[in-house]
């Protein structure tokens, strides 16, 4: 049993901010260069004040042919609009989808649109619905403390969308693995605002509600060395090596990271795509913007096979294969 993508689409705000902008803007006392060079990225998008989670998943979505759709949502998102409701009910009603089929949140950070996906086959795979939708959307620069300098420059705002369905036809997802080792820390986390210790004049003051890296180190440590790991474990119960894929897209959460685990698994950088550094870390939306944005710019061609990986907070882990446009 396969599964065909029918069509991907992808949004990203209008607004563009540059180091310098970031610099001008936030009075850091830094140089633009500097932070090129050591984090990889020289600007990003971030949604214009009135704009919300859902309103970028929902400009993704409106690129794509949803006349006749009918089935589930599956949206992966860690900035949504409410804690309460779901941003995919949010989504649903702004499609005007009117359909009885239900929506699901995802929470699995910057694997979430893997792990999206791999419940959305699931739901095919089991002849619950026809297609599915599978969506990621963030708006990190609602949460950057513009006072850490070892964040403000990383994240940026973007959606993504595709539409699945099961078929032996060309565009076949091969297979998806999803999985999460619980983390003993938490090296990056938002820390109020929940149940743990919910929003507070004093969480407020103290900037518990934006993003808090505890330790970049590690993080880099741990994705470098975890990614791989699982990576290479998964090809193999696959009977499958990395000599078997044309396209390498990783999760875009660091340029500099990006390239140290490429050249650590032997993949040439030249089969690499990254976007980092015009968009930043879109968080679960960077692997869906990268795969449209790839297959849009006709960079991957019929016949192709794409590995996509990302590890997210948690720690959960996706990795899928993808073989394009196969006769």
């Amino acid at each position: 049993m396969s599964f065909r993508i029918v069509e991907t689409s992808h949004y990203l705000p209008d607004n563009i901010l540059t180091n310098q902008d970031l610099i001008d803007k936030f009075g850091l006392r830094m140089k633009s260069g500097w932070v090129e060079k050591i984090v990889g990225i020289k600007e990003r998008r971030w949604a214009v004040e009135d704009q919300a989670t859902s309103d970028l998943a929902t400009f993704a979505c409106e690129k794509l042919n949803l006349k006749n759709f009918q089935g589930p949502i599956f949206l992966s998102t860690i900035t949504g609009d409410y804690l309460t409701p779901s941003t995919s009910s949010i989504l649903k009603r702004k499609l005007n989808l009117n359909d009885d089929y239900p929506c699901f949140d995802i929470n699995a950070a910057c694997a979430g649109y893997l792990f999206a996906l791999d419940s959305a086959l699931g739901w095919l795979e089991r002849g619950k619905c026809k297609q599915a939708l599978v969506i990621a959307t963030e708006c990190r620069s609602r949460f950057i403390n513009t006072s850490d300098r070892r964040t403000a420059f990383l994240f940026g705002d973007a959606a993504c969308a595709m539409i699945v369905e099961k078929s032996d036809s060309p565009n076949q997802i091969e297979w998806v693995e999803t999985k999460t080792e619980a983390s003993k820390d938490y090296e990056i986390l938002i820390p109020a605002g929940g149940t743990k210790e919910p929003f507070s004049k004093e969480t407020y003051s103290s900037n518990k509600h934006l993003i808090t890296m505890n330790d970049g180190t590690k993080i880099s440590e741990i994705t470098k060395s975890k990614l791989i790991d699982k990576v290479l474990q998964t090809l193999e119960s696959k009977n499958q090596s990395l000599d078997d894929f044309d396209h390498f897209i990783f999760h875009q959460g660091n340029g500099l990271l990006i390239r140290a685990i490429a050249k650590e698994m032997g993949i040439s950088e030249s089969k690499v795509w990254i976007n980092f550094d015009k968009y930043g870390n879109s968080s679960s939306a960077s692997v869906g913007l990268s795969l449209s944005e790839a297959i849009k710019s006709g960079s991957i061609k019929n016949g192709e096979r794409i590995l996509i990986m990302a590890m997210g907070a948690g720690y959960h882990i996706g990795i899928a294969s993808i073989l394009w446009g196969q006769e």
